[in-house]
């Protein structure tokens, strides 16, 4: 027999096996990492006393946060009414010290180029912040900003982009206003010239030389979109990074399949990540890519790819990569499912938000919405020094669910909505994954996840030297006070928020809500901690799970197997110091 063993063990068990007559075998160690001596220190980035800068208006709700390594925090957020609420991108270096910043705000001017006046009216992607400096990149809605005239006719257009704090000053990125003459450097990069973008879904990602992001365009009457990205600090065209006409890397030569569906991607030094697919509904084809940003034209190379083996699952291959992916600029952590079973998970519409998007819901689904998920979800971290993917968290006996939903969209007929996308409201799902590396080797990830015992929570895995440890960060039966003095005495945490750009260094930045049951008295707020150097794991138990021969003779032959609450891997070796060298896997 073999030595078992999982590509990423956590937990260890050592068998004696004595020969002769009789067989046993001995659980004699379990070297499961300890309970964590306290939990983490947190520390209020802003929250529900704080007023927006220059208003005594105080803010109410909060999109999940970028953090930099230095402990420089960026985040949307908006007040409450009765009057038209303030919605915004701000800032606070929450290390360093002095009070929230605004860095873009609704009713501000939008950066040029703009000959209309115009002004911003929301921000609907997560803000994203350079891992190790000050640059900030946001997506805006805003009306038009720009007209001009064509054969004697006025036109008016502009009203999405991407903008970055270029020397800390706000400046337009990327824009729809390709077709307009004279700004071809707006326009698609391998579609048809004077074609322009029409929206730019999800969050853009940025660095300390470029920005990167995800675009949408109309190409002869057909919807199509792509990655890109643009110099912050050469000026020059949007660049093209993969879109509906590149070749799928990994599938056989003569194969001519291109990506039907591209990611929002994640950037760090000048190489970005994303996932593509086939069919983003049903994809055949497809999976996590690298692309460098030094080349002219980058080349895509394949991180993991649909098909491909799922660590430490036995037999089984990835049906699936979702879209969310964070970078470290060497470490690469995702979500990913496999298997063919599926899971029913119960929804109902948002009770907060945009008005005409939440009575939208509620008239399409007034008895809430059953989803269909997959039974066999994991988060992995894929190295791109080594080509190593190691498993961090799967479903199974400790965690059911690491998928969560959202309603978002355009009702029909109206210029409501979270302008996500130009779609028609839909449920959409996502998980929450965030990488950082360790120095030398190893790496830590935070996740979030759902128990079995419907616990939801934020976890804390470490690898490093060949050891990992686990520990429950945050989760709804933590007491309010826990993260923030102010919050309600009695409450308990009801919502937890993770950005795949929110765990940088050792800084790890959250959004919560808490909830007091007896007086329904709620708060929320972003919340900062530093990690520790080295995790100290989550008890574990190891149950052996077979029965050995009853009597043995020498020669036989005896498969031991034993199984762990944590739902990890159990490696399974012979005890050296026993067994004389008497028998082996």
């Amino acid at each position: 027999m073999h030595r078992l063993t999982g590509r990423h063990p956590r937990a260890a068990l050592a068998v004696l096996i004595g020969l002769g007559s009789l067989v046993t075998a001995v659980a004699a160690s379990v070297p499961a990492p300890a309970a964590a001596v306290s939990p983490l220190s947190w520390s209020t980035v802003t929250n529900n006393a704080v007023p927006v800068p220059g208003s005594a208006k105080l803010f109410n709700s909060y999109s999940q946060p970028s953090v930099s390594a230095n402990g420089v925090v960026v985040f949307g957020a908006r007040t409450k009414g009765p009057s038209s609420p303030v919605r915004g991108i701000y800032m606070r270096n929450a290390v360093g010290g002095g009070p929230v910043t605004t860095v873009a705000q609704s009713g501000g001017t939008v950066p040029q180029p703009n000959n209309t006046a115009a002004t911003f009216n929301d921000f609907p992607a997560f803000p994203r912040l350079d891992a190790s400096g000050l640059t900030v990149a946001v997506r805006g809605q805003s009306t038009p900003v720009w007209t001009y005239t064509v054969d004697g006719t006025d036109t008016k257009t502009g009203t999405s982009g991407i903008y970055a704090t270029v020397g800390g000053a706000l400046t337009s990125v990327a824009t729809t206003l390709g077709a307009v003459p004279g700004m071809e450097q707006d326009a698609v990069p391998g579609a048809p010239p004077g074609t322009k973008f029409d929206q730019f879904p999800g969050a853009a990602a940025v660095t300390e030389s470029d920005i990167v992001f995800k675009g949408n365009y109309t190409d002869g009457g057909v919807s199509k979109t792509g990655d890109y990205y643009r110099s912050l600090t050469q000026p020059g065209p949007i660049m093209l990074i993969a879109n509906s006409a590149t070749r799928i890397p990994n599938q056989p030569e003569d194969g001519q399949v291109t990506f039907g569906s591209t990611a929002p991607p994640s950037a760090s030094g000048h190489r970005a990540v994303f996932v593509g697919w086939d069919n983003e509904n049903a994809p055949s084809l497809g999976g996590l890519y690298l692309a460098d940003l030094n080349e002219l034209t980058p080349t895509i190379q394949t991180i993991v790819g649909l098909g491909d083996a799922v660590p430490g699952q036995p037999d089984q291959h990835f049906t699936n990569i979702g879209e969310g992916v964070s970078f470290d600029g060497r470490y690469v952590a995702f979500f990913a499912s496999w298997g063919s079973e599926t899971q029913s998970v119960p929804l109902t519409c948002p009770a907060d938000g945009n008005a005409q998007l939440i009575a939208y819901c509620l008239q399409e689904y007034p008895n809430g919405y059953i989803a269909t998920v997959p039974a066999h979800q994991g988060v992995f971290v894929a190295d791109t020094l080594t080509g190593d993917v190691v498993p961090v968290a799967t479903t199974g006996s400790q965690f059911s669910d690491l998928l969560y939903w959202v309603f978002s969209g355009r009702p029909p007929g109206t210029g409501g909505g979270d302008e996500e996308t130009l779609e028609p409201p839909r449920w959409r799902s996502a998980a929450f994954v965030a990488v950082s590396g360790l120095p030398g080797d190893g790496f830590q990830v935070a996740f979030k996840a759902s128990t079995t015992n419907g616990v939801t929570g934020i976890y804390l895995e470490q690898t490093s030297s060949g050891t990992t440890s686990l520990i429950d960060a945050v989760d709804t039966t933590t007491p309010g006070t826990v993260l923030d003095p102010s919050a309600p005495a009695g409450s308990f945490v009801t919502a937890l928020g993770l950005e795949r750009d929110g765990f940088r260094g050792r800084y790890l930045a959250i959004t919560a809500t808490m909830l007091d049951p007896a007086t329904q008295e709620s708060w929320a707020g972003i919340y900062l901690s530093q990690v520790p150097e080295v995790l100290a794991g989550v008890p574990q138990v190891i149950t052996v799970s077979s029965t050995p021969p009853q009597p043995g003779q020498v020669g036989d032959t005896y498969q031991p197997a034993a199984t762990s609450d944590s739902g990890l891997a159990v490696a399974i070796s012979i005890d050296p110091a026993t067994t004389n060298g008497a028998c082996s896997f």
